[in-house]
């Protein structure tokens, strides 16, 4: 059973979580000015904690030449000393696109011996959607996220649509569709009778190609569409940037020369060569050979805008994924969003533990990403079972009281 805010509260009294703030945090003072700033809320929620992250120290992995990670023989050099850094926005570190760092948790906690906690990331930097939420995909089916990610644990691939730097609709990987935790949600309906389901904070990218947060949008503000629909028996997808059509095999076959898969002068399909995996996902679903455009939709007239904005009672289990090469992928309902790049890995606090949790990190975005130092970063939930026999206490487990500074791995 997951434990309330009522019996957080008990406990936090007896010290299962020092420092403890009663309340969910989202406002602070800002010293010597009559203004508050906005910050990732941290506190106690209607079923968890959400702490904070440490000023103290984050380390960033950096890959050492003709050096090979080993777990059991771990280089400390692989892991740079990242200095904190302060702005209007507050206290950060900056974490590179495609690595992952190490950070501490700033609450000490202490884990009572019938209860074990899970530790998993804050949607505010993953911003989420409800699990039903279903993507677009380039074999011209959808699947809802949590649908992804449940084939994802059994090694399925996915592939989407982004639209690319030169605001071109592409096909493009995507990747880590995974729960991210529990969140207030807004209800965002379309004028195309689609509804939306996501964290207030969630970006939407808009006609013009800037991303903009749902909570921001208002009715009859345009989004960037996604259209498809079959054109000579090949599905085909709006270009909002020239107001034509592309092939979805013509996509793909620009994909496979991205990756470097292959290489040829133009994009028709050869017989001679065995047809790539995109190629074979897309064929599977009765797609032929590409055409490279089609009559032009009048853009004008076809757009999607929202129609109405509402919150939605409670909280809601949210889902999210990846698309590294763009940054954005494209919905079922019809428009693009943003992608969610920070992955927290869930790190588990057996019954019994105490100390500072080590934290990691990955950015698997394509850009550089802020992790804000004494605001939420994960959230804690707390379950509870039987009484163990052995806890990690009694055990003298390796990891028992960790400081207030990383941790690295034990064996």
């Amino acid at each position: 059973m997951i434990k309330n805010d009522i019996w957080i509260n008990q406990m936090a009294a007896k010290g299962m979580i020092q420092p403890f703030e009663p309340s969910l945090v989202r406002q602070i003072e800002v010293d010597s000015l009559p203004v508050s700033r906005p910050v990732i809320s941290y506190g106690l929620s209607s079923y968890g904690y959400d702490i904070r992250l440490s000023p103290s120290e984050f380390r960033i992995f950096r890959h050492i030449p003709g050096t090979v990670v080993d777990p059991k023989r771990f280089n400390p050099k692989n892991l740079e000393l990242t200095p904190l850094q302060s702005d209007d926005g507050g206290d950060h570190f900056i974490l590179p696109a495609h690595s992952y760092g190490l950070g501490v948790a700033l609450e000490k906690i202490q884990v009572p011996h019938n209860i074990s906690v899970i530790c998993i990331g804050k949607s505010t930097y993953a911003r989420c959607f409800r699990g039903d939420t279903a993507v677009a995909l380039a074999d011209g089916t959808a699947l809802t996220l949590e649908e992804m990610a449940n084939r994802a644990g059994i090694g399925e691939q996915f592939w989407g649509y982004s639209i690319d730097r030169q605001g071109q609709v592409i096909v493009s990987r995507l990747q880590y569709p995974r729960y991210i935790g529990r969140d207030s949600l807004l209800k965002m309906t379309l004028d195309n009778t689609e509804s939306i389901f996501c964290t207030p904070d969630h970006l939407f990218m808009t006609r013009e190609g800037t991303m903009t947060p749902a909570h921001e949008l208002r009715p009859n503000d345009s989004l960037m569409p996604l259209y498809r629909h079959v054109a000579r028996g090949v599905e085909q997808v709006y270009q909002p940037l020239t107001g034509g059509l592309s092939s979805i095999p013509y996509l793909s076959d620009q994909w496979n020369r991205r990756q470097g898969i292959h290489h040829k002068q133009n994009f028709e399909w050869k017989s001679a060569r065995p047809q790539t995996q995109t190629e074979r996902v897309l064929t599977s679903a009765g797609l032929s050979r590409p055409t490279t455009a089609g009559p032009v939709i009048n853009q004008s007239v076809r757009n999607h805008k929202v129609a109405s904005i509402q919150e939605v009672p409670g909280v809601h289990d949210v889902y999210c994924l990846t698309a590294p090469e763009t940054g954005n992928f494209a919905l079922e309902a019809g428009v693009f969003v943003h992608n969610c790049g920070i992955i927290a890995n869930l790190t588990p606090a057996e019954a019994g533990w105490r100390g500072h949790l080590t934290l990691e990190f990955s950015n698997s975005s394509s850009a550089d990403c802020r992790i804000y130092a004494n605001e939420g970063v994960v959230q804690l939930l707390f379950l509870e079972g039987e009484p163990c026999e052995v806890s990690y206490e009694t055990r003298q487990g390796k990891y028992q009281d960790q400081p207030e500074s990383v941790t690295l791995a034990k064996v």
